[in-house]
């Protein structure tokens, strides 16, 4: 999606239909001006349910279960086919080489999967991954709202509000937009509207919302008259016009156009070739050199750098892989997909790790909670067209202050790659008393983790995950 005026980027996010309000806030350029150290979300998706196999729950191909034997299917219903994968694929080959055909990259206590690049195996100390999550779920809209929400839909539409809208609620809605979606759904139920995703695609969205564009002031007088209106108290007359809300959405549609109105954070996305100087060293953190690369998910990580370094967004939500709903002939597309994801995420990160929140201290990457997902995995055995279909058993990856680093919880099975119980407190395996791991028990342990609540998940039961808290 692309907006070519501000009024239709406007009239999308519906700002001037009411769909929208946000309020102004204190902060933008002293956005990071605080006593207590900001909270900041990373919401990162990856399209089209990925073969975990390939880079969260991988197992070792040289292993005889996982391997076929006299054309018949390995015993475990395990099947990696790395090789079949780096036969196609010659950084995948790089990995089967370097780890002895087992295609298994360990880092500490965390494995990884040939698709992840070494770009995001640096980080490997602070993340955490959640293995044998029950999904409940093989439709993409079922699993993409489960996991942006932590509630099952009701039929396939969302059910609460996403995460990063609950996040950017209880923080107090910071920045000059403080939620973010970079080509990413976004929900917000019941919360303050000023916590609402603003939505775009790309650099261009931002150029156009936040440059105000030719034509659009208006005469002095008219704007002190729609301010001083927007300034008068509510009258009986006011509150029957507002019955459906419209005078509200209005005053708040004003104030949030003032507020994304900043030409000169509007050039912090002015994105070339050639490289402006002023965004050299963003360019080179993200390997952005050419008009194509703008267009790569490198660039949408760049984007989302950008913006939350600079007090844009504290809390960003983004997709970083697409095209992995592939039930055909995967061999190499998986894998190049979910490495050109990867790799853009380890270069967030880096970024991140880089740049110092003003006046604190501390790293941006140190304030910064993340939770990674597709809306559910692909199928351990290779269908007869030589691609894998969906699995109710996923993986994600969840990071933050909060979060213990270099740290595994729960774990497929290894027949099959099923779902398994296991003690939330210990972290052990438990048949007996333990349970399935679910959504609203990963986005509650994040939400605890941070410090919010999550009050808002009540029905559906969640578990914290206290084995991963710091």
């Amino acid at each position: 999606m692309s907006f070519t005026t501000r009024r239709g980027f406007l009239e999308v996010m519906g700002l001037a239909t009411g769909g929208f309000l946000l309020r102004s806030t204190p902060l933008g350029g002293n956005a990071f001006a605080q006593a207590a150290d900001p909270k900041f979300l990373l919401l990162v998706y990856f399209e089209g349910g990925w073969d975990q196999l390939l880079s969260l729950d991988p197992r070792n191909a040289a292993l005889p279960q996982y391997q076929r034997v006299g054309g018949r299917a390995p015993t475990s219903g395990i099947e990696p086919a790395y090789a079949q994968t780096a036969a196609e694929t010659p950084f995948v080959e790089t990995v089967m080489t370097a780890t002895g055909g087992t295609g298994v990259q360990a880092r500490g206590n965390l494995t990884f999967g040939p698709a992840v690049p070494d770009t995001m195996l640096a980080h490997s100390n602070d993340l955490c991954v959640i293995r044998g999550m029950n999904m409940d779920t093989l439709t993409h809209e079922v699993g993409r709202r489960y996991l942006l929400t932590g509630k099952f839909p009701r039929g396939l539409a969302a059910s609460g509000s996403s995460l990063n809208t609950v996040v950017s609620a209880q923080t107090g809605a910071q920045g000059d937009i403080p939620n973010m979606s970079i080509g990413t759904e976004s929900y917000n139920e019941g919360l303050t509207p000023a916590a609402s995703a603003v939505r775009v695609a790309s650099y261009r969205d931002l150029l156009t919302v936040m440059q105000p564009q030719a034509g659009a002031v208006l005469p002095a007088a008219s704007e002190s008259a729609v301010r001083q209106f927007e300034d008068t108290d509510d009258t009986c007359e006011q509150h029957g016009y507002d019955v459906s809300g419209l005078v509200t959405a209005f005053k708040g549609s004003r104030q949030m156009s003032r507020q994304l109105a900043q030409p000169a954070k509007a050039q912090l996305f002015d994105f070339k070739v050639p490289t402006p100087t002023a965004l050299t060293e963003l360019y080179s953190a993200f390997n952005l050199n050419t008009t194509a690369d703008l267009t790569s998910m490198r660039a949408r990580a760049a984007v989302a750098g950008q913006a939350m370094v600079n007090g844009v967004s504290n809390v960003i939500s983004v997709s970083l892989a697409n095209g992995l709903d592939d039930h055909f002939d995967l061999f190499g597309q998986q894998a190049v997909s979910q490495q050109a994801g990867w790799d853009s995420l380890g270069r967030l990160v880096a970024y991140l790790k880089s740049k110092q929140v003003p006046g604190l201290g501390k790293t941006f990457w140190e304030c910064t909670s993340m939770m990674v997902f597709s809306e559910f995995s692909r199928t351990p055995m290779i269908n007869t067209r030589e691609g894998r279909d969906h699995h109710l058993t996923s993986s994600c990856l969840v990071a933050g202050p909060g979060i213990k680093g270099n740290t595994v919880f729960g774990a497929s099975s290894n027949t099959g790659m099923q779902t398994q119980k296991w003690n939330f407190t210990t972290g052990a395996l438990d048949a007996a008393g333990g349970a399935l791991i679910r959504p609203a028990d990963v986005h509650a342990t994040l939400l605890d983790s941070m410090g919010l609540s999550f009050s808002h998940l009540s029905n559906q039961s969640p578990r914290v995950i206290a084995a991963i808290k710091r």
